[in-house]
């Protein structure tokens, strides 16, 4: 997949657009930031008939009408127009997929009640596998051998087996604790080892899946790490990045731990000489919304302050030919990005968290995380465990050293650049970006400030960085 557009589509209010050119695909953004849209395009794009397949009517025109109503769900509720959905410049629905295996994988979409069953857990997924009874039949017994390898390598006490005899149902045995159990595995398994059992038996089954007629296969993994602890992530990770390297992968996250551990896997991971057969090149993008627009940014091509300023020293010059007014957007497109930057950074959430915190930076008061990351929902529940263990003594002075490990006063310098850059925002980024012709709204002394502090802004965040998460 090269390209994909979307417009009025959901979330999608105005026109967005991914341009992946083939590559795999890291992305992060908070909840209702549009993540889930994405998916629901993709997945409309390549399963539509499974969409449709429980619709039925006692007429053609009925059958129409509610394929229609079903699209209609699809619109942006604020237009409530058509929406559009283009993959590589084509209308979705005139897109040929027979060159395409796509397997999409979203927790949200799987419920377990007290037994899985691995031909029900595989159609529960929308996955491009021809035939899963015959899957079944020829692979159930490989599906359990390599999900085993893989659970040892996960250092679980837990393996599985498939019961061919019981229609293929899923057994969880923890010798460890004497526990076999086909049924009722949610009282005797907590959801971690579950959850990262079905993740295993599906990329497994996937795996033996891939159709070698299909040049184009596409994994798309939509918060998929749901109760894993850390170890399992980042074995998962290392997993999919390595097996599924003839694959073009998509991982939509809003966790930011996972975004950071995974991109610093996929760098480790790749620095490594490519077999023939594999691409390991990745993008790293952020999808955010502010002000009701959502906005996408590459990581890979995001641009520098160095950048602008050396543009903007060329205005006027024959090798130039930058307008003065695109200068202005650039900048003010970078004071949004560093702003999110930083709220990323903290863990916080949204441009709008963010402002919160500048605002508790420019009145003097601290903001609350600490060298690992860790931001002041943590501090509570930090707090918590301490109340919880109901020891009396010296009670007061380990509450304040906790909340002491997470407080951070070094935002002086900080606090200077943002309030000029406010200032400056104002006067200079406001107006170049939206001035009106023939009137004078800025004086180079204003834009060559507001470069001047971008860069300083710059270089604290890059600072935090290596202070705190060093090695991400």
């Amino acid at each position: 997949m090269r390209t994909l557009e979307l417009n009025k589509f959901k979330a999608f209010k105005d026109p967005i657009s991914l341009n992946l050119d083939g590559k795999s695909l890291l992305m992060y953004g908070e909840n209702g930031s549009g993540k889930s849209s994405l998916y629901e395009a993709i997945k409309l794009t390549f399963f539509s008939l499974k969409l449709q397949g429980n619709l039925s009517a006692a007429t053609p025109e009925d059958l129409e009408q509610q394929k229609n109503d079903l699209l209609s769900k699809y619109n942006n509720k604020v237009d409530n127009q058509n929406f559009s959905i283009k993959i590589n410049g084509t209308e979705y629905d005139s897109f040929i997929r027979s060159n395409y295996q796509v397997f999409m994988i979203s927790l949200e979409e799987l419920f377990i009640d007290n037994k899985i069953n691995i031909k029900e857990l595989l159609r529960s997924f929308f996955l491009d596998i021809t035939d899963i009874d015959i899957i079944c039949q020829q692979a159930a017994k490989l599906i359990e051998q390599e999900v085993n390898e893989k659970l040892n390598s996960f250092s679980e006490s837990v393996r599985i087996e498939i019961d061919e005899e019981d229609d293929y149902s899923l057994k969880i045995i923890d010798d460890s604790r004497n526990i076999s159990s086909t049924t009722e595995l949610r009282k005797f398994f907590n959801e971690g080892k579950i959850n990262a059992i079905v993740l295993l038996v599906l990329l497994t089954a996937i795996e033996l899946s891939k159709d070698p007629t299909k040049e184009n296969k596409i994994l798309v993994l939509d918060d998929f790490i749901t109760s894993l602890d850390v170890s399992n992530r980042t074995f998962l990770i290392k997993l999919i990045i390595e097996n599924f390297a003839d694959t073009q992968v998509i991982i939509l996250t809003h966790n930011i731990s996972f975004y950071n551990l995974i991109m610093f896997m996929i760098n480790k991971i790749r620095s490594k000489p490519k077999k023939k057969t594999e691409s390991s090149e990745w993008l790293f993008c952020n999808l955010y919304e502010i002000n009701n627009c959502h906005k996408i940014y590459f990581k890979n091509n995001i641009e520098r302050v160095k950048t602008i300023k050396e543009d903007y020293g060329k205005l006027g010059t024959a090798n130039s030919n930058v307008e003065i007014d695109a200068i202005g957007n650039r900048i003010r497109r970078k004071f949004e990005i560093l702003l999110y930057e930083y709220s990323k950074l903290l863990m916080i959430g949204t441009v709008e968290d963010s402002s919160k915190i500048i605002d508790r930076i420019m009145n003097g008061k601290a903001a609350y995380y600490n060298s690992e990351g860790k931001t002041a929902s943590d501090l509570i529940d930090d707090l918590e465990v301490i109340l919880q263990q109901n020891i009396a003594h010296n009670l007061p002075r380990r509450l304040q050293n906790k909340i002491d490990s997470y407080k951070n006063h070094s935002f002086s310098n900080f606090k200077k650049i943002i309030t000029e850059l406010k200032l400056y925002q104002k006067v200079t980024m406001h107006p170049l970006s939206h001035g009106i012709a023939g009137i004078p709204t800025f004086t180079t002394r204003e834009i060559e400030k507001s470069i001047d502090l971008l860069e300083k802004m710059e270089d604290f965040l890059r600072d935090m960085v290596d202070s705190n998460v060093s090695g991400v």
